[in-house]
């Protein structure tokens, strides 16, 4: 029976890594999407080309490296300043995310637009941010969001390395786009895309401390980014399910030892139990032998 318990103990020990190396099993926190978005999610972990080219609201020219050269990471939104409908809306939601966040723009993060429209000028985009600015002012101010425009060949770049998809629609005269929030960290990786026009405030904290690599959020974010993974098809972290059968194989591991504690201690007791009580039979013939 304590043979049958060990080897019980052993495989569960083991169970996890086995699990681990199973084929189309990986430890990693990002789940596979098979829904909308998965183009985006499957650029997880891609590096942004940091020498592509743009001009800001202002008109000034920069490439990625110079506006954000290292030090945070960086909120990218791709849309078009001229969008008549969906971008705004998710402007909105991400500013109203953002503002719920006890991380400030500018100092411990920092917001990137890039226009996928290239007849975009940098006035369109200075007006664009003069309605929006107001919304942020409060929690960052001008120097935390930037506001692109570039060439289609730069543009267009950009919209490839991180899986965001559009197209101009004809027959409504503006161009269809997914609604994202993209996390890149201070090097330009991509660390986490939110594909949802609204989103979470602690969903957009634990993406935005994920993109710090370890610079923003506390001991207790870490711990959930190791437990949690981001769904792509509800747009929030959850438990993974590596995590809950780890979780499950500890807790029986845990149970089997302690049943085999307990009876390797009643085991025991009965051998000291026997020991300072011998049988009458055996006390008898001990007897005997003394008296002859």
């Amino acid at each position: 029976m304590t043979r049958l318990f060990s080897s019980l103990l052993m495989s569960l020990l083991l169970s996890p890594l086995a699990v681990a190396q199973m084929p189309g099993m990986s430890p990693s926190r990002n789940l596979e999407a098979k829904d909308e978005g998965a183009s985006q999610l499957d650029k997880i972990g891609v590096m942004v080309d940091r020498d592509l080219e743009f001009r800001d609201e202002r008109g000034y020219p920069y490439t990625l490296k110079q506006l954000f050269p290292g030090k945070h990471p960086v909120v990218l939104l791709l849309g078009y300043y001229s969008c008549p409908s969906m971008c705004g809306q998710v402007l909105d939601a991400a500013f109203l995310a953002l503002s719920k966040v006890d991380l400030q723009p500018g100092e411990d993060y920092r917001i990137l637009s890039a226009s996928i429209d290239p007849k975009e000028t940098p006035d369109i985009a200075a007006n664009r941010k003069g309605v929006f600015l107001p919304r942020l002012m409060k929690t960052g101010g001008d120097n935390a969001w930037r506001l692109l425009v570039g060439d289609e060949e730069n543009t267009k770049a950009l919209a490839d390395q991180v899986g965001f998809q559009y197209y101009w629609a004809e027959a409504i005269g503006q161009y269809a786009h997914p609604p994202s929030l993209i996390f890149l960290t201070p090097q330009g990786k991509v660390s986490r895309i939110i594909v949802n026009a609204s989103s979470e405030p602690d969903d957009v904290r634990l993406a935005l401390v994920e993109a710090s690599e370890g610079t923003l959020g506390s001991f207790w974010d870490e711990v959930k980014l190791n437990c949690l993974t981001s769904d792509p098809r509800s747009n929030t972290y959850s438990l993974a399910a590596m995590t809950l059968m780890r979780i499950g194989g500890v807790i029986t591991v845990i149970v089997l030892a302690a049943m085999i504690w307990v009876m390797l201690r009643r085991e025991r007791r009965k051998a000291e139990a026997l020991n300072s009580n011998p049988p009458a039979t055996a006390l008898a013939e001990s007897a005997n032998s003394t008296a002859g």
